[in-house]
């Protein structure tokens, strides 16, 4: 359905741009078929519409292409009006990167890797940035991982309104343990020994996820101050259960929306 939208935006290829068209009519008519039947809204959910975890590890920086591919996403899906982004602690964000990586072929980061990651400067507060600047229009909400992983139901309820009927599903995406990333490593003819704390994958150490951390609560408490008018934190007193920690800064919209049939701002 996808397709042509994503990819590298750097790369010029005439027929992705094609298929970019043609996928935008594909939804537009999918879009048109769900409201003759009641469908008010759509949840779009994929993280890698903000780039590829390859992207991230070879220029060694958080989703730095992240506004032209929303840019390309709002072309094809016209009307988003809420945007829901999760983020996590660099250091556990990027400990989880490097594992899927390596169960995908990759070796383990060397030294030099590190050392970029470490000396970036984009945080998150640059990612939430740039996704307010490629959708102005949308409400934007920022949850954090910490809170919402173990509480999919809640991540469901909280953007559809709806209750899930579905309770205990599988886990999906894990990150295997050290032992495991060592073994398909040395599977591949690898010998790096990986660093573990406690059987779990542990590239970074302590003083490095001291100085990662560190960073997350700076884009914390950019968040609660504000974001630069981006968004606004709620207050315990008036968060409302449909919202996560960080309030949307667009007034929400009628609250009957299920009477609507979807259009274009579905």
């Amino acid at each position: 359905m996808l397709g042509g939208i994503g990819g590298d935006p750097g790369r010029i290829d005439a027929r992705r741009n094609v298929r970019a068209h043609r996928a935008a009519g594909r939804i537009a008519m999918l879009r048109a078929q769900l409201a003759t039947v009641g469908t008010h809204r759509i949840v779009l959910s994929d993280e890698n519409l903000l780039g590829g975890l390859r992207e991230n590890l070879l220029l060694c920086r958080l989703y730095p292409t992240v506004t032209t591919r929303l840019d390309r996403v709002a072309a094809a899906i016209p009307g988003i009006d809420h945007v829901v982004l999760s983020i996590r602690s660099p250091d556990a964000w990027w400990t989880s990167a490097f594992a899927c990586l390596m169960t995908r072929g990759f070796a383990a980061p060397d030294r030099a890797t590190l050392d970029a990651v470490l000396r970036t400067r984009r945080s998150w507060r640059a990612v939430v940035t740039d996704v307010a600047a490629a959708l102005p229009h949308a409400r934007l909400t920022v949850w954090t991982h910490e809170d919402m992983a173990t509480r999919a139901d809640a991540a469901v309820h909280r953007l559809t309104g709806e209750v899930p009927q579905v309770r205990n599903v599988a886990r999906l995406n894990a990150s295997p343990d050290c032992a495991t990333l060592q073994a398909r490593l040395l599977d591949e003819g690898c010998v790096t020994r990986l660093p573990d704390v406690a059987g779990h994958y542990a590239p970074f150490s302590p003083d490095e996820r001291a100085s990662l951390r560190g960073r997350y609560d700076d884009d914390l408490a950019w968040l609660r101050d504000g974001a630069d008018g981006l968004i606004e934190m709620e207050t315990p007193a008036t968060t409302s259960p449909a919202e996560g920690p960080f309030r949307d800064r667009r007034p929400r919209y009628g609250r009957d929306r299920r009477q609507e049939a979807m259009g274009a701002t579905g």
